[in-house]
């Protein structure tokens, strides 16, 4: 971000004189703002705070704010005039200097590039699309029409309604959003991911948090190398993987899952399951009047509970290993032959006629068929 500044500093600038200076006591310090006008910006950079809001007219305005510690009112004024630079190179305005940034441009703004060296970005009610970047701090966008890119080294970022598409790269905070009216990929090495609507193909992974995801319009993939992942609903495929915590998926045409060692939910499946857990249970919730396709179960240490609706065919493939009890492998339904063996036992028949083929494998556990 500072080679940024640098460089944009490195071409033909011109240093803005402000339009007044304001000064009032707060507390036991002085508050000093400084205002401004300027032409049109496409691109904006400051040292601390950034805030934007796109307005009606063609105007673009600026204050940057700053509480001091001054012994009277004329010492508060003087470090007014000296505590910030406003320069602007072609498209380009750089604010230097400790005061946070509050910046008023034309709503229908194109596109807008913001970055901030020190502090946070906030953004809303802008027609265009954004870019924006921190080195560390909190970025938070809110009724933006266009796209969204977000890149930061770790701080948070929190999105509400966003009418584009959405990237979002951060070094280690977390991601929140609203609704998101297109495609979205969203990815943080360390933080929490928690959606409300995304109405496109999403992919979401944290490299240590948890993902939560209310309802998606698309396709799903949603990885996490140490969290939990739920997903309510989803009108596409679902992949979901973690490396240790439990997975959670409501309402999906198709899923794949695969945890190291997390207990896996379906509820609601249809079409093809597949399920995948070093250690922990699996339970499959079939929908009533839903079409399954072949599927396959697995957990290496747990049980297996299948929920059919009692009018679906199947065709059962079932094996537990690690026991010779015949109890180990139960069904509500005629028609499964169960033979037990040396160190497991197998069941296997057709429900209902047949149908696609349900392949269940687990050890030290129970595998379950039921009746809903």
């Amino acid at each position: 971000m500072r080679n940024l500044t640098i460089a944009l500093l490195c071409t033909a600038s011109v240093v803005c004189a402000a339009d007044g200076i304001q000064v009032e006591r707060d507390g036991k310090l002085w508050r000093v703002r400084i205002t401004g006008t300027l032409p049109a910006v496409h691109r904006v950079v400051a040292d601390s705070e950034l805030k934007v809001r796109g307005k009606a007219g063609n105007g673009t305005h600026y204050t940057i704010s700053s509480r001091v510690n001054a012994a009277n009112e004329a010492q508060a004024r003087d470090f007014a005039r000296s505590f910030a630079t406003v320069r602007t190179s072609g498209d380009t305005v750089i604010f230097s200097g400790p005061g946070n940034v509050d910046l008023d441009v034309p709503r229908n703004t194109r596109y807008l590039q913001l970055a901030s060296e020190e502090g946070g970005v906030d953004a809303a009610d802008l027609d265009g699309s954004v870019l924006a970047r921190t080195v560390a701090g909190r970025i938070a966008l809110d009724r933006i029409s266009g796209n969204v890119e977000i890149h930061s080294n770790g701080g948070a970022t929190s999105l509400g309604r966003i009418g584009g598409i959405v990237k979002c790269y951060s070094g280690g905070g977390g991601i929140r959003a609203v609704r998101i009216n297109g495609q979205a990929i969203l990815e943080t090495n360390g933080g929490d991911i928690v959606l409300g609507e995304v109405v496109g193909a999403l992919r979401a992974f944290t490299g240590g948090g948890g993902i939560q995801i209310d309802q998606a319009g698309a396709g799903v993939y949603a990885g996490t190398n140490g969290g939990p992942i739920a997903i309510l609903k989803a009108l596409g495929m679902v992949v979901a993987q973690s490396t240790a915590g439990p997975i959670d998926i409501g309402s999906a045409p198709a899923v794949e899952c695969q945890s190291g060692g997390g207990a896996i939910r379906l509820s609601n499946a249809s079409g093809a399951m597949r399920a995948l857990t070093g250690r922990g249970s699996v339970i499959a919730d079939v929908l009533p009047g839903s079409r399954l396709e072949d599927s396959f179960l697995f957990t290496g240490a747990g049980d297996i509970s299948v929920l059919l609706p009692s009018d679906m065919g199947v065709t059962v493939d079932a094996e537990m290993t690690g026991t010779q009890m015949r109890d180990a492998i139960v069904s509500d339904y005629p028609g499964l032959r169960t033979v037990p063996g040396r160190s497991s036992v197998t069941a296997r028949g057709a429900i209902n006629g047949g149908g696609p083929t349900l392949r269940l494998r687990a050890s030290g556990g129970r595998i379950q068929i039921r009746k809903k």
